[in-house]
């Protein structure tokens, strides 16, 4: 679980409301340690809960063996993304997600044409994600499928896409969502030609500042100037760009993280800000910078 203070940093508003009371000892509470879950017993508990038939049963089961890295259990994830619960193919599709192995990534990229996905844009969007958080140029073909900017489309498939490109890093991505930002038109000029449509400017800003280490906010004709000035020479870099905007940044953060990650993230940063407050460095500029925030704040910009 990757959860750090300075990421916690960066999710400074989601705890602005709270008031935190300082603790009486510095020490940290102790880790318990993790228990290792046997693949087999695993392979066995999802298999009985298949059998059963019982969807809550099957749904503990999947929770239980979620994390653990086997190909046999990928295949019994992957049989799930086609029962007829959609909460089961959700909570299937999440595993693999979050799963490490690379039997994950193989079975996820072959659903791609499933029919499910077609009528169920729910589905549709988190299998999107899923293959964004592989973060693998295999799974760009399936991501941009079908990326263009249009009423007809649903909008929540739109972003996962617009995001999940943003973890393919290489050199098309960047393209491919610049094309689209100007896809819709403008008017003419900064107030109107090569703006291109207002429609997923955040989403596509934030991609694209992640994929190049540059923070031009969400102006098309900016960004379409910069790449025309540094495509020839400009190259993708391994490690992901840092966002200026720390609601950006924990936003994107925040897409890539389980529900545990999240939690424990806001918990970490609460800590934080408890132990500064004993140690006496919080002070009136921080309050008015609190003050700040809230106002600042866009409420269609996080879901946390």
């Amino acid at each position: 679980m990757i959860c750090t203070l300075s990421l916690a940093s960066a999710l400074l508003f989601f705890a602005q409301s709270e008031d935190v009371p300082a603790t009486d000892s510095d020490t940290p509470p102790a880790v318990e340690e993790e228990l290792k879950i046997d693949p087999a017993e695993a392979l066995a508990k999802i298999k009985a809960a298949i059998k059963s038939e019982s969807d809550v049963v099957i749904l503990d089961a999947i929770a239980y063996a979620a994390e653990v890295e086997d190909k046999k259990i990928i295949g019994e994830f992957y049989k799930l993304l086609k029962h007829q619960s959609i909460d089961i193919r959700l909570a299937a599709l999440e595993a693999m997600r979050f799963n490490k192995h690379d039997e994950a990534l193989k079975r996820l990229l072959s659903f791609g044409s499933n029919k499910l996905l077609e009528n169920d844009a729910e589905y549709l969007a988190e299998y999107i994600y899923a293959l964004g958080q592989k973060a693998d140029k295999k799974a760009a073909k399936l991501i941009k499928n079908d990326l263009v900017m249009t009423s007809a489309h649903n909008e929540d498939v739109l972003k996962a896409r617009v995001y999940a490109l943003g973890r393919i890093r290489e050199v098309d991505s960047i393209e491919t969502l610049l094309q689209l930002s100007q896809s819709g038109g403008g008017r003419g000029g900064r107030r109107g030609r090569g703006r291109g449509t207002a429609k997923m400017r955040v989403e596509i800003q934030t991609s694209l500042s992640v994929l190049t280490g540059v923070e031009l906010g969400n102006e098309v004709l900016d960004w379409t100037n910069w790449w025309s000035d540094n495509k020839r020479s400009f190259k993708v870099t391994k490690a992901e760009g840092k966002i200026d905007d720390r609601k950006l940044q924990a936003k994107w953060d925040s897409l890539w993280m389980t529900e545990e990650q999240k939690a424990q993230a806001i918990q970490d940063f609460k800590d934080e800000r408890a132990k500064n407050r004993k140690d006496g460095k919080g002070d009136a500029g921080d309050d008015k910078k609190d003050d700040d925030d809230k106002k600042d704040d866009d409420d269609g910009l996080i879901d946390f």
